[in-house]
């Protein structure tokens, strides 16, 4: 009761917190708005302003447009003048947009654009002006009267000359004639002089008061727009001082605001504070309490998570123990199945050998919890044919149904050649989940397999099978029940037969997996009826192949193999030799990973069978060794799970393939046959006589230097002051006792070493390196650097003889 005191006082403290705040901060975000909507008003451009002082600034260019026209005549000017006029005009039009309804803005811009019109007409009409000067001007008739006056003086009047005499042929042909040219006769032109000046005195006299008249009418004009721009600066200066006083009353308004603001948070912040404060004294008066409950909750935490971890190592060791007799027992009976002619021995060690098949399978799942839990079991997609399948069912149940006396009776309508496509062995799974129920709890009569088919859309059909059983029935309560996982029934039967109570929850998740459905009809002391239906494609009775197995030919070269087998496992050891003996395959054997280890280190092996889990030295840390010393042979990884993240630790460390137990004849038939291309590919293993011959190739390096020698020489004395350091190093570092010291050494001369394919001389150095990393001890240690203090002279020495 006083826990439930203290939550109340808690949740009312903590509703009061959260009303202030909410109160407080409505308001605090409704004030800041409000300000922030006024700065961004406010730093806003004001457009009214420069749209008007864009209008006056292109009123002045209309001015300048007019000036230029006047002086130049060009007229260019004459159309940016009427440019600047319409764009003036629709500025004008959008001013009317910005003013403020209801306010004297409204006179202002009125005005504005009423003066605006009034300069651009007058800035019209002095164009005009200028525009009929220019036009004038044009005409010339000074010019005019000029070229008549020239006219006159130039031009000879018309000459008279007498009628000749008229000539004879004969004296126009042989007489003399004359040549001589009369001189016209010049007619005096003043009185023409005197008129043509007379007319230009009057023109002159015109176009001196028409100029006085057009700059007396242009001062008038002028005069005028004077006012008008006057008026339009008068009312400009007038907004801009509106828009100043508006902007000081915003800012008055805005320092209100924020010292409204200012007075509400500091009364927030003391409200909130002081109910804090209460919070936290009811808070450190729980604490005790709350303390107590934290530990109990980490006690429990830490057993339930012993507890999954120790479910999990428990289901991994005994998928492990199972494997291996259940490896034994698959493999053993393929081998008999081979050699066993009896026909009915055949047919039990068959039966047997399919037993062990469906066992591995129940093994690779069933055992593995969380798989199931998480639904991620995975359905083949293989051609079968459903009667084998159901006869297989019914023969592996006979032994215990004759045990009870239960008779088993086999119905099937479906056809003999039919093949479906899916997994055969979920289904068998499903079915003998449910033929083990059934002989369980039936005493007395029988046992019947219906089996039926319905034809779907396409090439589909859903199989129907029931499996009725003449037993104790199930309460029709209780049938809602019988597919809960870990659920027995009460009642003396279920005293009787006791189980795990997953059977059924299983062949429930199954059926639901492969989007099936399952059916169950009982009534007490009559019996049960299973209805399982599972949707199937329809297969290719083509790809069928019948489960006899065709026994392939042994290559030849089998005999040429050596393979070593490591494994602790009698069991194990016992098919393998058993298999590889009758293809004629030479193999040697060890009982843990040091065995495996000491072995590879005075004899080649072509494959190595390398099991994970042994005692003394497990898998990994065998094949570590190995690899490390020999990257180019092959191991093949003999393991019991199937775990994605320990066959990706294994490949790191170079596995050439894994093998998971239990495994069939023919899937180490098929490993052998693809050890063929890795023995091909890989170098010969050097031969060992009297003499070593030199690791060091310096002509195949060359070749790869294009036989450059000067860059040969250059890379060999590199290298040299670099092994020199190194031995320094070395040295040192052994005397120090400096293992960091050592890995920085030979990680150092590592790269020039496989630069100059020392090969061996590198794989020295980074088993120094890896060695020093991992703490090895000092004596393994010293002994490595004395072998690479070896390599290294021997190299120099070849080296010296090369370039003497």
């Amino acid at each position: 009761m006083k826990f439930f005191k203290i939550e109340i006082q808690i949740t009312l403290l903590t509703l009061i917190i959260g009303a202030a705040v909410a109160g407080s901060g409505y308001l605090v975000y409704k004030s800041l708005s409000e300000i922030i909507d006024s700065i961004h008003r406010e730093a806003r451009p004001d457009y009214k302003l420069l749209l008007i002082k864009d209008i006056s600034s292109e009123l002045s260019e209309v001015e300048n447009s007019v000036r230029l026209f006047s002086f130049t005549g060009n007229e260019n000017y004459i159309y940016k003048f009427r440019n600047l006029s319409k764009s003036v005009q629709e500025k004008l039009t959008n001013l009317e947009d910005y003013a403020i309804p209801e306010s004297n803005e409204i006179q202002q811009i009125d005005s504005i654009q009423l003066l605006s019109n009034q300069k651009l007409v007058i800035w019209a009409e002095i164009r005009n002006l200028h525009k009929q000067k220019i036009e004038k001007q044009t005409e010339k008739p000074l010019a005019k009267l000029a070229s008549k006056l020239d006219t006159a003086i130039i031009q000879p009047d018309t000459i008279k000359f007498e009628k000749p005499e008229k000539v004879g042929f004969f004296k126009r042909v042989f007489g003399k004639q004359d040549t001589t040219t009369k001189a016209p006769i010049i007619i005096d032109k003043s009185e023409e002089k005197e008129q043509l000046k007379q007319e230009i005195v009057e023109i002159e006299e015109q176009m001196s008061t028409e100029n006085t008249e057009q700059q007396a009418r242009e001062k008038k004009l002028l005069e005028r727009n004077i006012r008008v721009t006057d008026n339009i600066n008068r009312l400009i200066e007038q907004l801009e001082q509106a828009e100043q006083l508006r902007l000081e009353t915003k800012t008055q308004e805005a320092d209100f605001m924020a010292a409204q603001i200012y007075r509400r948070l500091v009364m927030f912040t003391g409200a909130s504070i002081l109910l804090l404060l209460i919070v936290l004294i009811l808070f450190y008066r729980n604490l005790k309490k709350n303390k107590d409950y934290q530990n109990i909750l980490k006690k429990a935490r830490a057993d339930a998570e012993n507890l999954a971890k120790a479910k999990e190592r428990f289901v991994a060791t005994v998928s492990h123990e199972m494997r291996t007799p259940v490896n034994a027992i698959y493999g053993l009976s393929e081998q008999m199945l081979q050699r066993v002619t009896d026909t009915d021995l055949k047919t039990d060690l068959n039966i047997v050998y399919k037993s062990a098949d469906h066992l591995i399978t129940l093994v690779n799942d069933t055992l593995d919890f969380s798989k199931i839990e998480s639904q991620k079991m995975t359905f083949e997609k293989i051609d079968f044919i459903p009667v084998e399948l159901l006869q297989e069912v019914i023969t592996l149940h006979q032994v215990p149904a004759r045990a009870k006396k239960l008779e088993l009776v086999l119905k099937n309508d479906i056809p003999e050649n039919r093949v479906y496509q899916g997994d055969p062995v979920r289904l068998k799974q499903i079915l003998i989940n449910l033929f083990t129920n059934a002989i369980k709890f039936t005493e007395k009569g029988k046992i019947t397999l219906e089996a039926t088919e319905e034809k779907l859309a396409g090439h589909h059909y859903k199989l129907i099978v029931d499996v009725v059983d003449s037993g104790i029935g199930i309460p029709q309560k209780n049938i809602d029940k019988i597919f809960e996982e870990f659920v027995q029934l009460d009642g003396d039967n279920s005293q009787k037969h006791r189980g795990a109570g997953l059977g059924l929850a299983i062949v429930k998740k199954l059926v639901d997996l492969q989007e099936g459905k399952i059916k169950v009809k009982s009534l007490v002391g009559k019996g049960t009826r299973f209805t399982v239906e599972i949707p199937y494609a329809e297969g290719d009775q083509r790809i069928y192949q019948p489960a006899e197995q065709k026994q392939q030919p042994i290559p030849d070269w089998f005999k040429n193999l050596n393979l070593l087998l490591v494994d602790d496992e009698a069991f194990n050891l016992y098919l393998l030799k058993n298999i590889l003996s009758k293809w004629g395959v030479a193999f040697k054997e060890a009982a843990n990973g040091l065995e495996a280890v000491e072995m590879t280190q005075n004899e080649h092996f072509d494959l190595i069978l390398m099991d994970m889990r042994m005692p003394v030295m497990d898998g990994f840390e065998a094949s570590t060794q190995i690899l490390t010393r020999d990257p180019n042979i092959a191991i093949t990884m003999l393991t019991a799970t199937n775990r994605a993240e320990d066959e990706e630790r294994y490949k790191k460390i170079g596995i050439w393939d894994f093998l998971q137990k239990p495994f069939p004849e023919r899937s180490l038939f098929e490993l052998l046959l693809k050890l063929k291309e890795k023995i091909d590919s890989r170098p010969k293993p050097e031969v060992t006589q009297e003499k070593a011959t030199p690791e060091f190739s310096l002509s195949e390096l060359k070749k790869i230097l294009g036989d450059d020698e000067s860059f040969f020489k250059e890379m060999v004395d590199l290298f040299v002051i670099s092994a020199q350091k190194c031995r320094e190093s070395l040295a040192k570092s052994t005397e120090l006792k400096d293992k960091e010291g050592l890995v920085d050494a030979a990680h150092k001369l590592a790269a020039p070493a496989k630069h100059m394919l020392a090969n061996k001389l590198y794989a020295k150095l980074k088993e120094l390196e890896k060695k020093g990393a991992e703490n090895e001890e000092w004596p393994e240690l010293e002994k490595l650097i004395r072998e690479i203090d070896l390599r290294i002279q021997e190299f120099l020495n070849l080296l010296n003889s090369e370039i003497s």
